[in-house]
């Protein structure tokens, strides 16, 4: 036992929030007992007891709950061709592809086909489709699968088993010609249902293993039912089965509500929401109104509280805010649509998870790594690379009616047609024009990022997350992600995965994964072993300040994770737009002799030491002149080249002696992808105080990468 950690935790936790820990679990025993005594007597158990409602009959009523009007098809449909046309043949690309059992995951198609079937190929959700010889025992009762097994990653096969395809089958329904062609990708919702059930029985194998993907799977299964309830191939006994099917999951997820930890995460919070989703939009079923009422009632109490003033999350990732954001609105709106609204705090907790995203976006669209990145989205609408989140502040706007997420310069994302209908494209663009980009500081998440002509710069210097016990939090203090446009020039080595390979995952959370400095090998903050997702936070990390001067955009951020080794970091990270040039100075406060590394993940490969040429040298010096350093190297410079032209030049000087190397590497950009890259390594050793120069200069117009 790790006495450190638990001590850390008893420090960290509200005593309140451990005694809910402790009554949530009690709860959950007291009401597993219950069920199984009256289970061995033949009885129902009262709490699950389910009253008969003629369900087909209902279901097939056209005063069904929905968020998008299955009436509007045709004319959204006609939009949809009309202004998306390449996403429309991408969905449909996609939903062929899912029909033959081809399934995309983390990016990559995989082959997940057990067999043929009547309308589509039979998928094995027991396999790991990233690891075919990895199975998992659909006779294992799901709470004691080991989802930790060595060389196994059971998000692999969460992955297909979330049924996201169901989203292409009804997608492409929307999108077919005939009325045949809409048939048959109902049979394939349908089937993909059918088999389900019939390989996956409740409670058994990987699938449910965890109530959020459980929630995930049924959330998914009812929001897209709206696009294709009105097809005459949906008949009683269809019907019936999907009805089964949502409350054997709602009833699971009840039965294992992810709340007994002393931390609630964003698993609870993605419980809550499958059960209001489903509790909404399918009153029929016995307890939709205990899941949109009581369970509604937490959620909304839930949001707020994972939601921090400055409108980010409180796991301390920008991937995970991203999949709250999404699964925060779906629940929003279904309850909205079934007459039950969200309080107006809520809506403005969940609107400043988009517009905190907008924030913080790069050139490209793009989130920075802050944290773990797993890639997942809880409104699968439109294929993304999983960094691209430029739509989100757009679906937001919409959904929301609200002008402050409507940024400037960005039309209407394909996925505000597909979730509200032509009548939400007609509002995106009816809203006025109320959002910002400019240099903004996220205090709460300790992120600030600067926007000076072309630059772009991320400081992370933040708190780890759920309430600094870890979670999805990386050591990533004070680390600097650069793009000059799009071209990125500064990058942190992203997550790859979790359970599959511990130790990478800990090199990629480590210090040494991002940029930033270490001193003495040390981490920032412990890394706890055999605990892939606990990070006691004694860091201590903040942005001190943001500040403009000089034509410089500025930001200064600190933290005491080398306060052991008797070092305080500190780093002022500065961008100027008419220089086209970054300076990061880097101060170690402290005494004594030290090891310390200064590490610069860049996603390119061409990346070559040489010197500064003279126009070079007399850009350095107007850094130097603006008090950005003591003076560089003009030797020992590197180039960073894309496509085989010079994109960026690194500059270095420190008060101490320095040795320079390039390093072959690689970056995470989305889970489970690798992409060669190379890290600009300097080691230093000496006394303490001392001061590292970094300099970047832009050479290539960032407009010839748009």
């Amino acid at each position: 036992m790790d006495f450190e950690y638990y001590a850390y935790l008893a420090q960290t936790i509200p005593p309140r929030e451990l005694a809910r820990a402790v009554a949530a679990r009690a709860r959950k025993a007291l009401r597993s007992g219950l069920k199984l005594a009256l289970e061995k007597s033949g009885a129902t158990p009262f709490f699950f007891e389910v009253p008969f409602r003629s369900r087909a009959i209902f279901a097939l009523s056209a005063a069904r709950p929905a968020i998008v009007d299955p009436a509007a098809r045709e004319e959204t449909a006609q939009l949809l061709r009309e202004r998306w046309p390449e996403a429309c043949s991408f969905v449909l690309r996609e939903a062929e592809a899912c029909r033959r059992g081809e399934l995309p995951v983390f990016g990559k198609w995989k082959d997940c086909r057990k067999g043929a079937g009547a309308d589509i190929a039979t998928i094995d959700y027991h396999r790991d489709p990233m690891d075919p010889q990895i199975r998992y025992d659909p006779a294992q009762p799901g709470m004691e699968v080991d989802l930790l097994q060595k060389g196994a990653d059971a998000k692999a096969a969460w992955e297909i088993g979330r049924l996201q395809h169901l989203w292409r089958f009804a997608q492409a329904r929307w999108l077919a010609e005939s009325a045949e062609e809409r048939s048959s990708w109902t049979r394939a919702f349908i089937e993909t249902v059918r088999q389900f059930r019939a390989d996956n029985r409740k409670g058994f194998g990987v699938q449910w293993s965890c109530a959020m993907e459980v929630s995930a799977r049924a959330m998914h299964a009812a929001m897209s039912f709206a696009y294709l309830r009105d097809d005459p191939a949906l008949d009683a006994r269809a019907i019936g089965e999907l009805l089964e099917f949502l409350e054997e999951h709602c009833l699971f997820i009840e039965e294992h509500l992810e709340e007994t930890g002393a931390i609630r995460t964003n698993h609870y919070a993605a419980d809550l929401v499958g059960l209001v989703v489903v509790g909404a939009l399918f009153p029929e079923l016995g307890r939709s109104r205990v899941w949109l009422k009581e369970y509604g009632r937490r959620l909304w109490e839930e949001i707020p509280r994972q939601c921090r003033r400055d409108g980010t999350h409180f796991e301390s990732s920008m991937g995970y805010q991203r999949l709250c954001a999404e699964l925060f609105l779906a629940a929003v709106l279904a309850a909205r649509a079934a007459g039950a609204p969200a309080p107006r705090e809520v809506e403005r907790a969940v609107a400043g998870l988009f517009r905190s995203i907008a924030d913080v976006l790069n050139p490209s669209g793009n989130i920075p790594q802050v944290g773990d990145l797993d890639s997942c989205r809880g409104l699968p609408l439109m294929p993304r690379t999983p960094l691209d989140c430029e739509y989100l502040a757009a679906l937001g706007a919409a959904a929301l009616r609200d002008a402050k997420l409507k940024l400037p310069g960005v039309s209407c994302p394909v996925e505000v047609a597909w979730l509200l209908g032509a009548d939400g494209v007609h509002r995106f663009e009816g809203l006025a024009t109320e959002g910002r980009r400019c240099s903004v500081e996220l205090a709460d998440a300790g992120v600030a990022v600067l926007r000076n002509g072309e630059g772009w710069l991320c400081l992370s210097a933040g708190p780890n997350g759920q309430g600094g016990t870890g979670g999805h939090a990386h050591n990533d203090k004070n680390s600097v992600e650069l793009s000059w446009g799009k071209i990125d020039l500064a990058v942190d080595r992203g997550t790859f995965v979790y359970a599959r390979d511990p130790r990478e995952r800990n090199a990629r959370r480590g210090t040494a994964g991002h940029s930033t400095v270490q001193v003495d090998g040390l981490e920032q903050n412990r890394i706890v072993p055999g605990r892939l997702f606990a990070l006691p936070d004694t860091s201590r990390a903040r942005i001190l300040r943001l500040e403009r001067k000089d034509g410089f955009e500025l930001a200064t951020g600190e933290h005491y994770g080398y306060q052991r080794a008797g070092v305080l970091h500190r780093r002022l990270a500065a961008l100027h737009g008419e220089v086209r040039a970054a300076a990061i100075v880097d101060e170690l406060h402290g005494h004594g002799a030290h090891q310390i590394a200064l590490r610069w993940h860049v996603p390119q490969t061409e990346v070559a030491q040489r010197p500064a040429s003279e126009a070079e040298a007399a850009r350095l010096e107007r850094l130097h002149d603006a008090g950005l350093s003591f003076g560089y190297d003009l030797q020992r410079c590197v180039a960073v080249s894309q496509e085989g032209r010079e994109v960026a030049l690194f500059a270095f000087g420190a008060t101490l002696p320095w040795r320079l190397s390039i390093i072959e590497t690689d970056v995470s950009p989305g889970y489970a992808e690798l992409r060669p890259a190379r890290t600009i390594l300097l080691e230093l050793s000496g006394e303490v105080p001392a001061r590292l120069f970094t300099a970047v200069l832009f050479l290539a117009d960032p407009q010839s990468d748009a």
